[in-house]
């Protein structure tokens, strides 16, 4: 979530009228995040004021989107707190403006968390297990686009990489490889870092941004949690009683077996190796917005370090 298109009040009207969301009152751009252009906006209908997300996608194509829009309604309906996408006055999820695919979601209570607790860690990890059961019966299977394919890519497709950079990843793949084809697969969120999520009074109370949804192997997709969640982004230093909490949580919903648990090391390189890659992937997609003070980025070098840390390990 970031700014790349800047809209205005005659933009929320056109939205707001689609949506049959009465009168916009006002809106605000959202920061965080990196692919997508968002913003905040309310508006009022019958005397009551209704609080709402409108994201403009900037990177993917509208064909692609109904694959995310309504695995959102699959999570919802099956009791995973993530906001439902509205339906518009042509029972649409979507709308174009400014020839770009865009949607309206419910602003939920909470904001990213500003510390990481260790119930917090708990609660991540069952909601993820909770997603993940859920995504079982979602029946639309989707590969990831950052995923294998793009890995074993890369390794020619970025000039930024050096020999030692290649050697690595071939290195990482190859042991992925070694245990990937024995792990459960279900719908997964691919991007559960902890400003994916909403807090409220010390309560998870939302899952958000599952544009990097897939149909890939849970354990994968709890391995990319906890690295962002459990350990240190500059020491790299596991917390264990946060590793332990999310670990616990998960297991309280959807117990992990022998060979996801011997897997989870290979499954969290491998994750630092992806985000790596897609940060890089990402970087050079917009970079005629590094100027743009409304755009945010991460760092790729963060990950590949993440990676030769927990090699180490």
């Amino acid at each position: 979530m970031s700014v790349y298109t800047q809209l205005n009040h005659q933009d929320f009207e056109f939205i707001s009228q689609a949506y049959q969301l009465g009168r916009p009152i006002d809106f605000k751009g959202v920061a965080d995040g990196i692919e997508n252009t968002t913003y905040f906006f309310r508006t009022e209908k019958d005397n009551q004021i209704s609080e709402w997300v409108f994201t403009l996608f900037e990177y993917t194509q509208a064909d692609a989107l109904p694959y995310y829009l309504e695995l959102y309604d699959h999570l919802f309906k099956g009791g995973v707190p993530v906001p439902d996408p509205l339906l518009n006055k042509d029972k649409s999820r979507l709308i174009q403006l400014y020839k770009k695919p865009g949607a309206v979601f419910p602003r939920l209570p909470g904001r990213p968390p500003e510390h990481l607790t260790t119930e917090l860690c708990f609660q991540c990890g069952v909601e993820l297990a909770k997603l993940h059961l859920v995504g079982e019966s979602y029946a639309d299977h989707h590969t990831d686009q950052k995923g294998l394919t793009f890995w074993q890519n890369s390794i020619q497709q970025f000039k930024s990489l050096t020999d030692d950079d290649k050697a690595l990843i071939q290195e990482t793949i190859d042991q992925y490889l070694t245990v990937s084809h024995s792990l459960p697969k279900t719908s997964v969120h691919g991007d559960l870092f902890s400003d994916n999520v909403l807090v409220n009074e010390g309560k998870l109370t939302a899952i958000i941004d599952l544009f990097n949804a897939s149909y890939d192997i849970a354990v994968f997709d709890l391995a990319i949690t906890l690295n962002d969640w459990t350990i240190a982004h500059k020491s790299h230093e596991v917390n264990a009683e946060k590793y332990q909490a999310m670990i616990s949580g998960y297991q309280s919903v959807r117990p992990l077996s022998d060979a996801e648990h011997s897997a989870l090391p290979i499954m969290q390189q491998t994750a630092a190796l992806r985000f790596w890659l897609s940060r890089i992937d990402t970087e050079q997609a917009f970079e005629q917005h590094k100027n743009d003070g409304h755009i945010s980025s991460k760092d790729p070098k963060e990950m590949k370090n993440l990676l030769l840390s927990l090699r180490n390990q």
